[in-house]
């Protein structure tokens, strides 16, 4: 498997070149996407329209009474039980530090190491790898980015949670999308304190303006689905604003609407390439944004694209993180907006579909010499409401814990000025509901660079169709994983 996963990392290293992070991590025959029951934009209010989660419904998602692990006793411990947990960037240590704040007779036990690398071109992996055959401060604990955790998720290096006693029950309000992710061969592998739902962020004065509506729940049914997505983006264009800041936008949306893994392997763990709609629908809606004139063509995390805040663009494809991260405004010396600015005149919907976008998962390794740390540690970080609610009051971080994100929902708490006071956690909490990962794959981020590619190269005319740009991700594949059969 690993030699498998590091020709994986290798590839990622070598198209880099196309992603960039934010804040230090982690980082869809007619040119349309067909949909059924499309919303009709004409009539936002419409009692009919079946797509409407705008601001919630104001019904409680489903929450268990879970299981609880008990803390373990430090007697008897020395030296020789502590744990060293890894990751690329202070994320983690920061998160981890509130369970060691509850719980402080731990604190003398564990220990961060905080590598200071990228964590999904490969630097990571290398290190992480490193460390556990150098002998010294072994990682027993390891973060891993969602571009890159079916690396060790799949790999016999990380403990399955049953091996070291963290059981279904325990993870009984974490949301479905993560437990499929994180699930190998029926085992759980992997837990994460954060759920990252998607959203469609949009202006709240432009859609006032244009739409002569602006509240969430209005301005959701006139992107309730791609059909009505696209008639907006007429009417927006006509209106001399563009839809979105650049066509590859829409990728995240479009690609979590996976309906079989991209890579099937077999029994006998031979493994074919078998792309789906969702690549050819992101190919077909990026290059009808692109001919349209429904964007100005920035590139995702480009100057352009961040310029675009500020410009003449109705909306961004956005997530949990970066509505409080990630907007970019023009500020004052003193932190203030400068006149003019666009802060404050945002607004949260849920867009045509749910999807995520990025998240941290942890996983425990074989040779961790005290197992029963570590699985405290993770379960308390990943599975203790209190902590959870504690983790998102004061981070802003959306919690990955059904129980907490109620509680934070009934305190009014995740209010973002830049939202004009708007509290997106509802509808995020609703998002994060309907997201399915249970096709993805391990090499699905290696994957969507190529995508991107044949995407970019299909809008401007160096590739002529679908078909040839689908051919070209092929070939890619062919190219760099030889062990892959591509049909």
């Amino acid at each position: 498997m690993k030699k498998r996963l590091l020709a994986l990392t290798m590839a990622m290293v070598l198209a880099a070149s196309t992603l960039v992070a934010c804040n230090g991590g982690t980082t869809p025959g007619d040119d349309e996407v067909v949909v059924d029951n499309p919303a009709d934009p004409a009539d936002p209010a419409d009692p009919a329209d079946p797509a409407d989660p705008g601001e919630g419904d104001g019904e409680e998602p489903p929450i268990t009474d879970a299981a609880v692990m008990e803390a373990p006793s430090t007697e008897g411990w020395d030296e020789s039980m502590k744990i060293y947990y890894y990751s690329w960037n202070d994320e983690f240590g920061s998160r981890m530090q509130y369970v060691l704040d509850a719980y402080p007779e731990y604190a003398d036990y564990v220990e961060y190491v905080n590598l200071g690398v990228s964590g999904t071109d490969g630097t990571y992996q290398t290190a992480v790898d490193t460390a556990m055959t150098a002998g010294d401060a072994y990682p027993s604990i390891i973060a891993m980015d969602n571009d890159v955790a079916k690396y060790y998720l799949e790999d016999d290096v990380t403990l399955t949670m049953e091996e070291i006693g963290i059981t279904n029950d325990m993870y009984a309000n974490a949301y479905q999308y993560t437990i499929d992710y994180a699930t190998v061969d029926g085992q759980l592998k992997g837990l994460t304190w954060q759920a990252t739902p998607g959203c469609f962020i949009y202006r709240y004065d432009i859609a006032q303006e244009v739409l002569g509506v602006c509240e969430p729940e209005e301005v959701q049914a006139y992107v309730a689905d791609w059909d009505a997505f696209f008639e907006t983006a007429e009417t927006m264009k006509a209106a001399g604003y563009f839809m979105t800041s650049g066509p590859d936008e829409v990728k995240y949306a479009i690609w979590d609407q996976q309906t079989q893994p991209w890579v099937l392997v077999a029994e006998d763990g031979s493994e074919t390439l078998q792309l789906d709609s969702a690549v050819t629908d992101y190919l077909e809606t990026a290059k009808r944004l692109y001919d349209g004139g429904y964007t100005d063509n920035s590139l995702m995390w480009s100057e352009g694209w961040n310029a675009n805040y500020e410009g003449d663009v109705f909306g961004y494809f956005g997530c949990t993180w970066s509505v409080y991260w990630c907007m970019v405004f023009n500020m004052n010396e003193d932190g203030t907006p400068a006149e003019g600015s666009s802060y404050g005149n945002w607004r949260v919907c849920q867009g045509p579909v749910s999807y995520h976008w990025g998240g941290t998962y942890v996983a425990v390794t074989e040779g961790c010499p005290n197992t029963e740390l570590a699985a405290f540690l993770i379960y308390s970080l990943c599975c203790d409401p209190e902590i959870m609610y504690n983790i998102s009051a004061d981070t802003l971080d959306f919690v990955n814990n059904k129980e907490a994100i109620q509680n934070l929902i009934n305190d009014g708490c995740g209010a973002s000025p830049a939202l004009g006071g708007q509290n997106p956690v509802e509808i995020w909490a609703e998002a994060a509901e309907g997201i399915d990962l249970s096709n993805a794959t391990y090499l699905d981020a290696a994957l969507k660079v190529f995508i991107d590619n044949a995407s970019q190269a299909y809008n401007s005319g160096e590739i002529a169709t679908v078909e040839e740009a689908v051919a070209y991700v092929e070939e890619q594949v062919a190219t760099t994983y030889d062990y892959i059969t591509v049909e």
